[in-house]
């Protein structure tokens, strides 16, 4: 199961809705790195997957930033 189809009990929308995007965030690097343990891959597949992972790991950087942790409960 993924993080995804799981229900999250929390009451504010915008927390549950924040929530809900980091866990798909997450699912999407999990999937980066395992590619990236994929044998043989081309220096391009390998550039395309590192910068996909870059492009995640900073949208991560802000969300938790700053719109996860202003959320008030």
């Amino acid at each position: 199961m993924q993080v995804s189809d799981r229900t999250i009990s929390v009451t504010n929308s915008t927390l549950s809705t924040l929530i809900e995007e980091l866990g798909t965030e997450c699912q999407n690097v999990i999937t980066l790195i395992h590619q990236l343990q994929l044998p043989c891959l081309s220096d391009r597949q390998k550039a395309e997957i590192i910068a996909e992972f870059l492009s995640a790991a900073i949208h991560l950087n802000v969300h938790c930033g700053e719109d996860f942790s202003d959320t008030n409960c």
